[in-house]
């Protein structure tokens, strides 16, 4: 499998860009994350309030690093990992976290070819949740 970064223009290092436009994959298959949150894949419904309170801990920094955490488990399960996201959806609470959110995602995809990306800003379905990313990845 091949991905390949698309970049309509040669990108300025003064950008700081936190994504790349578009990758191409070639001779992969797809697959398609369902939204992670800080809380668990699989957990007991109704919710445990203090489970819930453990889940929720923290800002948006503790709760994005746990929202990875649950996506890398989902994408071992299907023989990926983080190097595989192609394109991933950000759901925040609060716009204003979105550059706390690039320094952890600088952190986790590195500065070269960080995943193409859309964020957008939403009222989620926890008040105390502060984001929920979906991704597909190619593997």
């Amino acid at each position: 499998m091949k991905i390949t970064p698309i970049h309509p223009q040669e990108p300025k290092p003064e950008y700081n860009m936190p994504f790349v436009p578009a990758f191409a994959v070639e001779g992969g298959r797809l697959i398609f994350v369902a939204g992670c949150g800080p809380i668990p894949p699989y957990h007991m419904h109704p919710h445990d309030p203090a489970e819930e309170a453990r889940w929720f801990k923290g800002g948006i920094r503790e709760q994005a690093m746990k929202t990875f955490e649950h996506i890398r488990m989902v994408l071992a399960a299907g023989g990926a990992d983080l190097r595989n996201i192609v394109k991933m959806t950000i759901y925040l609470r609060d716009i204003a976290d979105q550059n706390v959110f690039n320094e952890v995602s600088a952190e986790l995809f590195g500065k070269a070819n960080p995943p193409p990306r859309t964020v957008v800003q939403c009222v989620l379905n926890h008040e105390d949740m502060k984001l929920e990313i979906d991704v597909i990845a190619a593997v």
